[in-house]
């Protein structure tokens, strides 16, 4: 009888992949060329074609904090043939962005997962905190506390900093940057106290000896880096900023084509042989269902809309 349920699982397979009936599937990519995110997309295209035995072509449509990119999956149509590489932090934006003109929850439908950016909390090699207890000490010594860099205002990078600061009543001042090349420039000359970064961006500068790391700000170790203790491991449990960035398709999309792309997403993002390929532009690799990415922009949503809410960031 096993014979049969793999024939029964072979032929839904084909037939759900199949309802794709463009030629090409395009992948939108709401950035610019180049960045880990449109390179982590092309791994996923490179192995997505023969899955699909369909040609997987990228489009980056870059501009308004993504929403360009994103908007056009939203109103495409819900066949298969158009998918959107974002991160999940995108269930935040209707509280950060005025008239949002989609609803990130209700007009996406995650497919699945393709990995997490953790963030890293590092300062110059010369400064005295060498973990998040000596970052607070450190603080509470300075009458105007410490300030901090971060890639942009009001990424999970700054509101992680904002919300640990917080809840260890510590006082952390914000140094708005427009990109992380001059930040982790002024970082490195102590111009700013600490920084908070996508890991990938800062590895370089910590493996040189320019910078030191004190804590991934998530309540797992990271492969990215093996060796830096979590800010859980170091008292403060339940705050996650590692950036999660998964393949979405419209909402309406059939579930049997979510289902069916999923599958095969989980076999080209678990695949053992692409794990240093994802490593090398700072992702965590997560093969994950669909409905485990559902719960991840809730999470998102209802961890740090309340934080985006206290500031009252606007990203528009």
């Amino acid at each position: 009888m096993r014979w049969i349920a793999v024939l029964l699982s072979t032929l839904f397979a084909t037939s759900a992949l199949a309802e794709i009936q463009c030629a090409q599937v395009r992948l939108v990519v709401p950035y610019p060329p180049g960045g880990a995110t449109d390179v982590a997309a092309r791994l996923v295209a490179e192995r997505l074609e023969p899955a699909l035995k369909k040609s997987v072509v990228i489009e980056n449509r870059a501009g308004a904090t993504g929403n360009i990119g994103t908007l056009a999956v939203v109103g495409s149509l819900a066949d298969g043939c158009t998918l959107l590489v974002n991160a999940a932090v995108i269930a935040t934006f209707p509280a950060s962005i005025s008239k949002l003109p989609y609803d990130p929850i209700k007009d996406l439908i995650p497919v699945g997962g393709i990995g997490i950016t953790p963030t890293l909390l590092v300062t110059a090699s010369g400064n005295p905190a060498n973990d998040l207890k000596g970052l607070v000490d450190w603080s509470k010594r300075k009458p105007d506390g410490l300030n901090f860099s971060t890639a942009g205002y009001g990424l999970l990078q700054h509101l992680a900093v904002e919300e640990i600061g917080q809840r260890l009543n510590a006082k952390f001042v914000h140094v708005v940057y427009r990109g992380g090349s001059q930040a982790s420039t002024d970082l490195i000359t102590a111009r700013v106290d600490f920084g908070s970064f996508a890991a990938g961006s800062v590895l370089p500068l910590v493996k040189e000896g320019k910078l030191k790391s004190i804590a991934v700000i998530q309540d797992k170790r990271s492969a990215l880096v093996p060796n830096v203790p979590t800010i859980a491991e170091q008292g403060l449990a339940g705050l996650n900023a590692g950036v999660h960035f998964m393949v979405f398709a419209p909402a309406a999309t059939p579930k049997n084509i979510v289902s069916e792309l999923s599958a095969e997403l989980r076999k080209i993002v678990g695949d053992p042989a692409l794990k240093d390929r994802f490593i090398n532009i700072g992702f965590d690799p997560t093969p994950t269902t669909s409905e485990e990415m559902i719960q991840v922009m809730r999470k998102t949503a209802e961890d740090w809309t309340p934080v985006i809410k206290r500031l009252s960031i606007k990203l528009d």
